[in-house]
């Protein structure tokens, strides 16, 4: 990534959620390095720690000499949502509202390479990015295909239940967000921005946004779960169905 992404007074912070990814480390890591060259360009690498037993924290702070890397969370493995919810709430409190927050997957399926074409659709006026699989475009590696016709199948439930201009992936977790939208709509809602304790957390934390007028894009994602080394945490359809009861439940009541 060039400065020209990174102007003065800006800053770039990076949330990983993790939870048992010492394998992906090694290879994640280095793609941070090829993008973040340079210790004293305005970055931050922050993984949350949600419980991990294995080697994950010990396998990030090895990096500490070289990346911008800070680790955050909890001893208790709490869900993704509690991983997203600290996130937020620790970059917009450290971060300012220049700033931009990427979070992104830890598994080695979501790449550092993509940050520069998300702060260029940052920059033509929009608070929240997100990297789509269903954009023109789009690269999705090791992903069966029964797995595919469902989130497809799921993306078009969502978009007739919950319409966002602009939005047509809910789900992915590699998103790019304005801090100042974030610090405002931490304003608002407090402790209940992020209530969701599954990956039903995404598409929660995209529809409060949109209620307070976030300007949403999409870029065409690169996923590559045929480089993922951990095994998968998620169970996607249970997961999923799930997720829609709980959107026609948002529906009828309105989102808290």
């Amino acid at each position: 990534m060039t400065t020209d992404a990174m102007p003065s007074g800006r800053r770039i912070w990076i949330g990983l959620p993790a939870y048992n990814e010492e394998a992906t480390i090694p290879a994640l890591f280095p793609r941070f390095l090829s993008v973040f060259p340079d210790r004293a360009m305005p970055y931050r690498i922050v993984l949350y720690n949600d419980g991990c037993t294995d080697g994950t924290v010990a396998a990030a702070a090895a990096w500490q000499d070289r990346l911008n890397v800070e680790i955050i969370g909890r001893p208790q493995n709490m869900g993704l949502g509690q991983g997203v919810r600290s996130l937020v709430e620790h970059v917009a409190r450290a971060g300012g509202p220049e700033d931009i927050l990427f979070i992104m997957d830890c598994d080695d399926t979501h790449h550092p390479c993509q940050f520069a074409a998300m702060i260029a659709a940052l920059d033509t006026g929009h608070d929240v990015v997100i990297a789509s699989r269903y954009r023109a475009g789009a690269h999705v590696a090791g992903v069966a295909a029964h797995r595919r016709l469902l989130s497809l199948g799921a993306a078009v439930l969502f978009k007739l239940l919950h319409p966002c201009r602009g939005v047509l992936d809910y789900t992915c977790g590699y998103r790019g967000y304005r801090v100042a939208l974030l610090k405002h709509a931490l304003e608002a809602h407090g402790g209940n921005l992020v209530r969701e304790r599954g990956f039903a957390c995404m598409v929660e934390l995209l529809l409060k946004l949109r209620r307070l007028g976030a300007r949403m894009c999409e870029v065409p994602i690169d996923l590559r779960y045929d480089l993922k080394r951990s095994a998968s945490k998620m169970d996607i359809g249970g997961n999923t169905l799930r997720l829609l009861r709980k959107l026609i439940g948002w529906r009828v009541r309105g989102l808290e």
